[in-house]
């Protein structure tokens, strides 16, 4: 590993986010927006239902679910599959290969500069607006770097599905279609929109074998402490178990991607 070559990456990665600030400050305005939107939506809910838990979520917890999804995502937001798209169809693919450091290990340097940015004009703002006026509370100390840690594995599996998906620009060339499927069914799968412990009880078991759960329903459950600390560690264990798998394939497309782009000279 090349710190320096990496954190050089990771700079440009911070001045690619600086071109598109605007859209990021944007986000971070509307946060409040949708966060305020999802309390009054509950409190209608269990107003209604006339239940102090629903499945598990009382409304405090419910609403520091939307709280912790927003702060996940914040930290493995990624579209690489667009860079991979737009670096194919104007040729600078070309460039990249001749860096003197392996192409995933470049757009990751890029992400990971740019979610630095997130972090802190996103994320910790997010933190503070949930403690002020969501009632988000601070897990305990063992739940807090367990959280951390299923955090950054989080981002790994998200960039790696991302990626993997991008690759599929190689032989499609034009994947806008892809990248829109793929951010609902990451969001759905993931949990961003309900907690999947709403879902029927044979759908949750459906998603213990995907990985999408473990890119923020997982997380987020570890800071509520809704799982124990045996659940949490296998929980980080399959996480790491889904990276090893989701970059051995990205190994080997990758090989096919390559091969496809030098012989078919794209």
């Amino acid at each position: 590993m090349n710190l320096r070559g990496d954190w050089g990456l990771a700079k440009i990665g911070i001045k690619v986010w600086g071109a598109y600030r605007f859209e990021f400050l944007i986000a971070l305005l509307t946060t409040p927006l949708s966060l305020i939107i999802y309390y009054y939506l509950w409190k209608s809910i269990y107003s209604y239902m006339v239940a102090e838990i629903i499945k598990g979520f009382t409304f405090e917890s419910m609403i520091s679910y939307y709280v912790l999804s927003m702060i996940v995502g914040f930290f493995t937001w990624t579209e690489v599959d667009k860079w991979l798209e737009q670096d194919l169809i104007h040729g600078y693919m070309i460039k990249g290969l001749l860096k003197p450091v392996s192409f995933l290990s470049w757009y990751i340097s890029l992400e990971i500069g740019m979610n630095i940015m997130n972090i802190l004009t996103q994320m910790i703002p997010v933190f503070i607006i949930g403690f002020l006026f969501f009632g988000l509370k601070t897990a305990s100390p063992f739940n807090s770097i367990a959280f951390a840690a299923s955090v950054f594995f989080s981002f790994f599996i998200y960039f790696g599905l991302t990626y993997l998906l991008g690759l599929s620009a190689f032989w499609l060339k034009r994947i806008s279609g892809i990248r829109r499927m793929r951010r609902a069914v990451f969001g759905f799968f993931a949990g961003s929109f309900l907690p999947l412990t709403l879902f029927p009880l044979w759908a949750q078991n459906i998603f213990h074998y995907l990985p999408f759960e473990y890119m923020k329903f997982v997380p987020i459950t570890i800071y509520l402490e809704l799982i124990t600390k045996q659940e949490i560690i296998k929980a980080l264990s399959i996480q790491i178990a889904w990276i090893i798998v989701i970059y051995t394939i990205i190994h080997l497309v990758w090989k096919q991607a390559y091969k496809r782009y030098s012989s078919v000279g794209l």
